[in-house]
């Protein structure tokens, strides 16, 4: 590049043209202008064509976003070091705050003041209030000084000793055996672990609709949407070994026969018959029930006890003498009579 000469005008403009390279020059305050030799712009190199290769594809590893687990709030009423106040709190001032949300009959004995911080406490006394046995009444205070007391919450909380609800549990969660009644309908459970898919992707070449996951050849017996999976069969396996009808059960103790060598027992399908059937016996106690193998009763088809002989019974006698209000003697007498 060639020299170029000094500027002594320091409020003088340069003004760089990015298409010729050359330096012109803008007057701002002063009419002086210097002369600036011309600047050859040297030859720009032939660029040479280079062959770009495409970028290899590059792994993106995608991060699951962990959501922990909400732990349960829990309150603090005391301070975990222990708070000394320079004066004493009057009980009274948190009485008063309670006989505003309740009656004065409900409210107990005064049971502890413990400050939570230099400038708060709480206040606890006995609930008398009928149906809260064993609850607490708590005054939260606080103070900038101690001439000043604000009254910040009153609240009536259960101590360990007290009667209070159980955790609620949802609705679908509640219901057990022998709830559903005549026209009550539980909700689809779309997680449910005892159930399994009813279908295969087979099936679902033969759909020209891929959305439905009924096929139009569909019918009662030839498929359905959710089986029984090996989760529900074990639960209902567990069920029914411990139920009324298992081998655990007092009848079967005493019955000399079991239901697998039974004609009334027929194995269920799958592989659940290996240990359950169905009674058919129109007189067993279990008739039209799912029983296990190793139960029994007394209705057994192979049973050995012969048939009980028959009540002897005797001719009836009947005694026409006795209606007319007659007697044996009354008979002796009458026929001496007449001889």
């Amino acid at each position: 590049m060639a020299n170029v000469s000094k500027l002594t005008n320091r409020n003088r403009k340069i003004k760089l043209t990015p298409k010729t390279q050359s330096v012109s020059q803008e007057v701002s305050a002063s009419p002086e202008v210097v002369d600036l030799p011309a600047v050859n712009p040297e030859p720009t190199p032939a660029v040479q064509a280079v062959e770009v290769q495409p970028e290899q594809p590059v792994a993106v590893a995608v991060i699951e976003k962990v959501i922990e687990p909400i732990k349960p709030i829990t309150y603090e009423t005391s301070p975990k070091k222990p708070v000394k106040l320079n004066f004493d709190i009057d009980p009274k001032v948190a009485k008063r705050a309670l006989i505003e949300v309740t009656d004065e009959s409900h409210i107990g004995k005064h049971v502890s003041t413990v400050p939570t911080s230099e400038h708060t406490a709480i206040v606890t006394f006995e609930s008398k209030m009928p149906g809260y046995q064993n609850w607490h009444w708590l005054v939260m205070l606080s103070w900038l000084d101690a001439s000043h007391l604000t009254i910040d919450e009153v609240a009536m909380v259960p101590t360990a000793e007290a009667l209070v609800a159980p955790a609620w549990v949802p609705w679908s969660q509640r219901v057990q055996a022998g709830d559903l009644g005549i026209g009550d309908e539980l909700p689809y459970r779309v997680d449910d672990p005892a159930l399994a898919p009813g279908y295969v992707a087979a099936e679902l070449d033969l759909l020209d609709d891929q959305e439905t996951l009924r096929p139009f050849w569909w019918s009662l017996g030839l498929g359905r949407e959710r089986v029984l999976s090996a989760t529900g069969r074990e639960l209902a396996a567990d069920r029914w070994s411990a139920g009324e009808f298992s081998g655990s059960a007092i009848m079967a103790k005493v019955a000399q026969g079991k239901c697998v060598s039974c004609g009334y027992f027929n194995p269920l399908a799958g592989s659940l018959g290996s240990a359950f059937g169905a009674c058919t016996n129109a007189v067993s106690p279990a008739d039209g029930k799912v029983v296990a193998a190793s139960f029994g009763c007394g209705a057994h088809s192979e049973t050995d006890t012969a048939d009980a002989p028959a009540v002897p019974t005797i001719d009836l006698v009947y005694d026409d003498t006795y209606d007319q209000g007659l007697s044996a003697d009354d008979d002796d007498s009458a026929d001496e009579s007449e001889n």
